[in-house]
């Protein structure tokens, strides 16, 4: 009872930042707007936006992880998918070239860590009893259907596809961030709550 009550107390200082989240998802989400109401931007263009995407997204999720030195559920897997996306954001921003060539991959990539993540997350919820954990772990499933999709035909996905597809999968991305922001909030909420 003692450790579940430490857990319960550490877990809503932890959820405090949902807010960098669901900045994400509006970010994620406004892109993949963008994405469909500019389809005749270049695909290098679209390369070096989904480099910038990253980048930030990287950024806020290691804020969000970083900001708070008590125990976060998921905070590791947060930090560590932070942590790479801004290497990879990096890398995507400066070497267009190798973006534009590997954009499937990548985006493939992306996605797939950020399923694994989603779920683990949705899992860690689920364990402190919150409601909406299974809407967490069903939006990552859908994010790992997504990304494996993409990663076992990137060659025969064409330019036009690759366009559609990043928007689909930003606006999805987008969504599912936003709500596993909401969840947090609510997580926040019902700690508060029982305390």
């Amino acid at each position: 009872m003692k450790h579940l009550n430490a857990l319960i107390e550490n877990s809503k200082q932890a959820v405090r930042y949902w807010w960098l989240l669901l900045l994400v998802g509006i970010a994620l989400f406004l892109i993949g707007i963008l994405t469909f109401v500019y389809p005749a931007r270049s695909y290098l263009g679209m390369s070096l936006l989904f480099g910038w995407v990253i980048l930030l997204s990287g950024i806020l999720e290691v804020v969000l992880s970083t900001a708070n030195r008590h125990f976060i559920t998921g905070r590791g897997w947060m930090l560590a998918g932070g942590i790479i996306q801004i290497i990879l954001g990096v890398i995507l921003i400066f070497n267009v070239g190798l973006s534009a060539s590997a954009l499937p991959i990548f985006l493939g990539f992306w996605l797939l860590m950020r399923a694994f993540a989603t779920i683990g997350l949705g899992g860690d919820m689920h364990t402190l009893e919150i409601p909406g954990s299974g809407w967490t772990i069903f939006t990552g499933i859908l994010l790992l259907l997504c990304s494996l999709w993409i990663l076992f035909q990137p060659l025969e996905v064409g330019t036009t596809a690759v366009v559609v597809w990043v928007g689909i999968t930003l606006l999805f991305a987008g969504a599912a961030a936003g709500s596993l922001a909401l969840q947090l909030r609510t997580a926040h909420r019902t700690l508060e709550e029982r305390s």
